[in-house]
């Protein structure tokens, strides 16, 4: 068969989506269908077929949509589920958040001296330059930072870059260095 009529090929539509699960068809799958059944191309026809599918589409929606507004009219609401009782009074004092006990035993194990904020014993070259003993590391990469900004110890020509005086470069040990990588020189001059 060369051309097929738009009768005909609607009520072979009809046929194919009466069978079909809507949710998994797709109009390419019906197209391919309609070919097999019709033995013919039927893609100039495409737009068409896309059509007589969506009104399909729509019109199984709108039927289930009405159906459903009727069964949820006929179906009655349970009743809500009826709470207990407190036990208690009713006075403000009973709202008040009641402390955890053993909440706080735990947490007061934690905190400050462990991982990364654990403060180290410094080398003496290190802790000249930051004026104490004990540091945490992150606190002396903090100051080293306000060092290089203070003094404007930045390479001019690459500011990723920082260049030593005097006192830095007992630390860092090289005259230039770079800012970003500056853990890697420090991190022999933290002891324990």
């Amino acid at each position: 068969m060369a051309d097929v009529s738009d009768e005909n090929l609607q009520k072979e539509i009809l046929k194919i989506l009466e069978k079909a699960n809507l949710a998994k068809t797709s109009t390419k799958k019906v197209r391919q269908k309609l070919e097999e059944v019709f033995d013919t191309d039927l893609t100039d026809k495409k737009e068409l077929i896309d059509q007589y599918v969506m009104d399909y589409v729509n019109k199984m929606e709108s039927e289930n949509s009405d159906s459903a507004e009727e069964e949820s009219d006929e179906k009655k609401k349970p009743e809500p589920k009826k709470r207990k009782k407190r036990k208690g009074s009713d006075s403000d004092s009973d709202w008040v958040k009641k402390k955890p006990k053993k909440q706080a035993a735990a947490g007061a194990g934690r905190g400050k001296g462990s991982g990364y904020t654990r403060a180290y014993k410094l080398s003496p070259a290190l802790a000249e330059l930051m004026g104490q003993e004990e540091m945490p590391r992150h606190e002396v990469v903090k100051r080293v930072w306000t060092i290089i900004k203070e003094k404007n110890l930045y390479d001019q020509s690459n500011k990723q870059y920082a260049i030593c005086d005097e006192a830095l470069y007992k630390v860092i040990g090289t005259k230039r260095f770079r800012t970003f990588g500056m853990m890697k020189y420090l991190k022999t001059h933290f002891l324990d």
